[in-house]
C-alpha cells in the first residue's frame, strides 16, 4: 500500500517538470488514472486506519486541499535548496562559504515552516478529530513521507535524506595522485 501512496505524487511532480507525457497524450491519461487510483486507495487507508465516518472524510479532504499547495511548494523549496547545497559543497576547495550559509540557513527556515505548517494543520483537524485519530494520521503521512525518501533515494542514487556527509564522500572524484 505503501508503494502506491508514493508513485501518484512522485509521477505528478515529473510531469510538472516536463517529464511526463504531452497533454492528451496516453501517458497523460495513465497518469491520471494513477493519481484517482492513488485517492481512492488513500481514502480507503485513512477511512480503515482512522475509523473516519463520511463527514470526516469529507473534512479531511478540505482540509487536506487548502494545505497541499502550501506543502508542495514547500517541497519543491526543499529540493532546490539541498540540491544547490550539495552541488556547493562537491565543490570541495571552490565551494563558495558565503552560499552554503545562506542555503543552510534557508533550509532551517524550510523546517520550521513544515513545522508551523504541521501545527496548523493539526490545529484544523481537532476540529473534527479525536487526538487519536490526528495521532494516527500524522503516522500515515510520516509513513507516506519515509517511502517517498526512500524512493527519491533509490532513484537519484543518493541515501534516504539525500544530502549525508556520506553521499558527499562517495560521489567526491578521487584525489589526484
Amino acid at each position: 500500500m505503501a508503494a502506491l501512496l508514493v508513485v501518484s505524487p512522485l509521477s505528478t511532480g515529473a510531469a510538472q517538470r516536463g517529464g511526463g507525457q504531452r497533454q492528451g497524450g496516453p501517458g497523460r491519461m495513465n497518469r491520471q488514472q494513477l493519481e484517482q487510483n492513488f485517492r481512492v486507495r488513500l481514502s480507503n487507508l485513512l477511512r480503515t486506519q482512522l475509523g473516519l465516518n463520511d463527514d470526516q472524510m469529507r473534512q479531511l479532504s478540505d482540509v487536506n486541499q487548502r494545505f497541499d499547495q502550501q506543502r508542495r511548494d514547500m517541497l519543491r523549496r526543499e529540493m532546490m535548496t539541498r540540491r544547490s547545497l550539495r552541488e556547493e559543497v562537491m565543490k570541495q576547495d571552490s565551494a563558495n562559504a558565503g552560499r552554503i550559509e545562506q542555503l543552510l540557513t534557508e533550509q532551517f527556515k524550510i523546517e520550521r515552516e513544515r513545522i508551523d505548517l504541521t501545527e496548523s494543520e493539526q490545529r484544523e483537524l481537532g476540529k473534527f478529530l479525536t487526538p487519536v485519530q490526528r495521532a494516527k494520521y500524522l503516522g500515515v503521512q510520516e509513513q507516506i513521507r519515509r517511502e517517498m525518501e526512500q524512493l527519491r533515494g533509490r532513484r537519484g542514487g543518493m541515501p534516504p535524506g539525500g544530502d549525508s556527509a556520506d553521499a558527499f564522500k562517495r560521489r567526491r572524484p578521487p584525489p589526484p595522485a
